[in-house]
């Protein structure tokens, strides 16, 4: 076959024209491929019938697997083209390569070489490039790992020192301790034997006095030693001195600055005249609170005054008020019942005072001018008290709605102003529709109408006080209801609501957290019941609502409300029995109830039971039926009570006083008046045990002597407040001894006293800020024979 395709080249295209154009090479090549797939015995023979067989059928069905049988025809050609091509040397001349393409081979060919070579260098590469990051693992982890051992090492020495140093602050811990404990037992043992001694003294002096014994007018009464020395500026630094003179009004201020050098450095710290308060000072100077003594005051502390007050100061006139309007900055301004106060006067003062948040002019005599002068000039106020000033109308209110602050005002007292129509209610409404706080006490002409136009405007309100207006109905309160913000609600003496306006505050007042329904007859246990779901309650006063029993007290422990509740009122519900006082145990964290004129409330079962709420300060069980044994239990399971009235416990006796007090040594404020059968044995154990009394009320306790009052001069250092009216056994030396013992005495009541002369109370008014006194017949309601 070699051979005869050597003998085929160099052929005339003729002859390979003439091959193609009959399709001889397709014959030979079907010819073989028979040939080799079929392998007949006789191959002549079988090329002859293949031949015959071509002729026969023709040349169009002529296929290169034609003369191969179908169940042996192979699925690829036995003879490629290239071969046919190559023994019929059929290929065209010019694929005979050429010099060019010898040199694109040879350049094909090195290239395929570099490539190989560059392959192999690159894999040389990256094996080195990896053996190489693998040893830097490697010395990173010998690197780590040795770090790791130096810690290692050294967290181990810095342990062994740390052991050694918290076993030598151990030591000098219970050195210290020791030495700490020693100190503390060397002061409590001083304080012990002071307490001791003084304990001592007090005994000797009370047993002296019950023997009869002359007490020396000149006693001391516990008062020190007589060694006072000025340390304040010397010990402490100056905010702290500061912080000590805070406490003092503007009269005391004034005197110490008056003691020397230091204490004057003291006393005009510009943060101690940053408030005024003449209210305080008025009846303790002279000639009262006059021009000459504010304008010089003012004049020095005009820069950085930010509070004053000037209530109950009738004496001012243009002047004062002159000075008022050049302190800037003032921001609190109080100038209640100032009789001097008029409509110039005030303009005076809003012009020069300019940022001015809270405005008092309650009890004033101030015009519809004056109103539109606030509305003018107050641009920023918050806060405005009316209360009581008859002189302005519904204009003034159409001023103050009309002006620039009415956006801003959240506070309003309009109580006392029966001069306002429903028409000067809706000019309010209109524009000071901010409001959040509306006061409108004892207000006997206010009416639906009037509130009607407020609740439908001042949708912000939260705090809503109508004391004494006794002709608003359910429907009022229905409507204020609808707004539900209403947090603190206070009503009294109102006789046409009824439990319709409760149902509706408590189904949409969620948030109700301040009650006060005093006086309110139509009212009764579906009030309760409907104002229990109230979660933040934390106020309810019903008082004198006599309808009120112990199923509304019930609901009103079961319900929400219980453990929020802190203050409680059912004074003269005289329908609350002993059940009541078994549920108000559910109020855990109840301050202040008082069960006044409770009738059913009996000794055992009811006063026995308020001992077990734990949490209870205040206390009032005034008119009650409580004994010494009622007294008795309820000082042992509370001991906690700070405040106590038992007025006119009429059954109670020195023992059962003495035993209260001896459980409840904190007691701060007990009202004693018209226990009767007190004496001076029951005063004296008060006085021995509760030593921080602050306010006593011994009213109508005819069997009180000088010596309950000697003995409450020795002991209780701090009363500043007294009542022994009706004592009429008591006589001018009680005041001796008071003036001696209770140098903080600052209220001092001494009606129907007929033991103390007149001259003994005028020398005792040097000393005691606020008397009463009267030398009038017993009341008949003393119950004196």
């Amino acid at each position: 076959m070699a051979n005869m395709a050597a003998s085929m080249k160099g052929q005339k295209p003729e002859l390979k024209h003439y091959l193609r154009s009959n399709k001889l090479p397709d014959v030979y090549e079907a010819l073989l491929t028979g040939l080799a797939v079929m392998c007949p015995d006789d191959p002549l023979q079988f090329i002859l019938d293949k031949l015959r067989c071509l002729k026969e059928n023709g040349m169009e069905e002529l296929n290169w697997d034609m003369f191969v049988e179908d169940y042996m025809k192979p699925p690829n050609k036995v003879i490629t083209e290239s071969n046919l091509d190559f023994i019929f040397n059929l290929d065209d001349e010019s694929m005979i390569p050429t010099p060019e393409m010898y040199a694109t081979a040879y350049g094909h060919y090195n290239m395929s070489l570099k490539n190989m070579c560059f392959s192999a260098w690159m894999q040389y590469y990256l094996h080195k490039k990896k053996k190489k990051m693998a040893m830097e693992k490697k010395m990173t982890r010998a690197a780590l790992h040795h770090a790791h051992r130096i810690l290692r090492v050294h967290l181990n020495v810095w342990r062994d020192w740390l052991r050694y140093r918290k076993g030598c602050q151990a030591m000098a811990y219970h050195k210290l301790k020791r030495i700490y404990f020693v100190s503390v037992g060397i002061v409590l043992f001083r304080e012990w034997r002071a307490v001791a001694k003084r304990n001592k003294d007090q005994r000797e002096y009370f047993e002296r006095l019950e023997r009869g014994e002359n007490v020396d007018d000149e006693e001391t009464f516990g008062q020190g030693d007589g060694d006072a020395q000025d340390k304040l500026s010397g010990q402490l630094g100056i905010e702290l001195a500061v912080k000590v003179f805070s406490f003092l009004d503007i009269a005391d201020l004034a005197r110490c600055a008056c003691v020397c050098r230091s204490w004057k450095v003291i006393a005009y710290h510009s943060s101690l005249w940053n408030r005024l308060d003449f209210s305080k000072v008025r009846n303790r100077l002279a000639y009262g609170v006059t021009d000459l003594v504010t304008t010089k005051l003012l004049s020095k502390c005009r820069p950085y005054l930010i509070h004053l007050s000037m209530r109950g100061c009738t004496q001012l006139q243009s002047s004062t008020f002159l000075s008022i309007s050049e302190c800037r900055n003032l921001q609190d301004l109080n100038l209640s019942q100032c009789k001097g106060l008029d409509d110039e006067s005030l303009k005076f003062v809003v012009k020069g005072c300019k940022i001015i948040l809270y405005l008092n002019l309650s009890h004033t005599h101030i015009t519809d001018a004056s109103l539109r002068t606030i509305s003018k000039y107050c641009h920023n106020v918050q806060f405005l008290s009316l209360a009581y000033c008859k002189k302005f109308s519904d204009r003034g209110l159409q001023y103050l709605s009309a002006g620039k602050c009415s956006k801003k005002l959240e506070y309003l007292d309009l109580s006392g102003c029966l001069q306002i129509t429903p028409d000067g209610f809706k000019s309010l409404s209109s524009g000071c529709n901010m409001l959040q706080t509306l006061v409108l006490n004892e207000f006997p002409t206010l009416n639906d109408d009037c509130m009607m136009a407020v609740a439908a405007k001042c949708t912000k309100i939260h705090t809503l006080s109508i004391l004494g207006s006794p002709l608003l109905t359910d429907e009022t309160f229905k409507r204020l209801a609808n707004n539900r913000n209403l947090r603190k609600l206070r009503i009294e003496g109102n006789q046409r609501i009824s439990d319709l306006s409760l149902k509706a505050i408590g189904k949409n007042c969620t948030d109700l957290e301040h009650l006060y329904l005093a006086d309110c007859q139509r009212l009764t246990d579906a009030s309760l019941k409907a104002i229990a779901n109230c979660s933040k309650l934390v106020v309810c006063n019903i008082a004198d609502v006599v309808q009120i029993t112990n199923t509304g007290v019930q609901s009103l422990a079961e319900g929400s409300c219980a453990s929020s509740m802190r203050e409680l009122n059912l004074t003269n519900c005289i329908r609350v029995g002993d059940m009541a006082m078994f549920n108000i145990r559910k109020f855990k964290n109840l301050v202040y109830l008082s069960v006044c004129f409770c009738e059913h409330i009996s000794e055992k079962s009811g006063i026995e039971l308020l001992g077990q709420l734990h949490a209870l300060v205040s206390l009032d069980i005034s008119g009650c039926n409580c004994s010494d044994e009622g007294l008795s239990s309820l000082g042992k399971y509370n001991n906690h009570l700070r405040d106590v009235t038992l007025s006119e416990c009429a059954d109670i006796t020195d023992l059962g006083l003495q035993k209260f007090t001896q459980q409840c040594k904190d007691i701060e404020r007990l009202d004693l008046s018209h226990c009767k059968l007190l004496t001076d044995g029951a005063i004296k154990n008060l006085a021995f045990c509760c030593r921080y009394l602050t306010s006593l009320n011994l009213a109508g306790c005819k069997l009180i002597t000088n010596l309950s009052i000697q003995y409450l001069s020795g002991v209780c250092h701090h009363l500043h407040t007294l009542d022994i009216s009706g004592c009429i056994i008591i006589t001018d030396k009680a005041l001796k001894y008071l003036r001696k013992g209770c140098k903080k005495l600052k209220y001092l009541t001494m009606l129907y006293c007929k033991g103390i002369t007149k001259h003994a109370a005028m020398k005792m008014t040097r000393h005691v800020p606020a008397l009463k006194f009267s030398d009038d017949e017993i009341p008949v309601y003393y119950g004196y024979k």
